[in-house]
């Protein structure tokens, strides 16, 4: 084969392999395109709050995307025992079987509480309001 020919060839193996890892399943490029318009739209309903994206350069595989906010850092005194204790109070987005899970970690503590989106939003008030030490926060359901 000539030089041209071996060139031709690479070009042709380096787009096949772009095209590869891009590529969707039919009819699942409108449902990405709509994930990604929710997400957008929730992270701009946080942030516009207060809150802040997590670092997307060192994401945690067991996370997904999360938000912290920034008011509910505690130091290291104001954290339980637990190793686990949050800094800050977080929320983390987890897709589950039945769509996508908030989880919302508090601040200096290592309690877990799940809600889906709609209920997350009408928890905001609580949850940006408790501090490391307070009582347990009372959700509406």
């Amino acid at each position: 084969m000539s030089r041209r020919s071996d060139q031709k060839k690479a070009r042709r193996k380096k787009r096949r392999a772009a095209r590869d890892q891009t590529w969707l399943p039919e009819g699942m490029g409108e449902r990405v395109a709509e994930v990604v318009a929710d997400l957008e739209e929730f992270d701009a309903r946080l942030t516009e709050r207060g809150w802040q994206f997590n670092d997307p350069e060192h994401p945690d595989d067991d996370v997904g995307v999360s938000w912290f906010w920034p008011p509910s850092f505690v130091d290291e005194d104001g954290r339980e025992d637990d190793d686990d204790a949050m800094r800050a109070t977080v929320i983390a987005l987890l897709e589950d079987e039945g769509g996508e899970i908030a989880h919302v970690l508090l601040a200096g503590t290592a309690d877990d509480y799940q809600f889906d989106l709609g209920e997350l939003l009408e928890n905001l008030d609580v949850i940006e309001g408790y501090r490391a030490g307070d009582p347990p926060p009372v959700f509406e359901q």
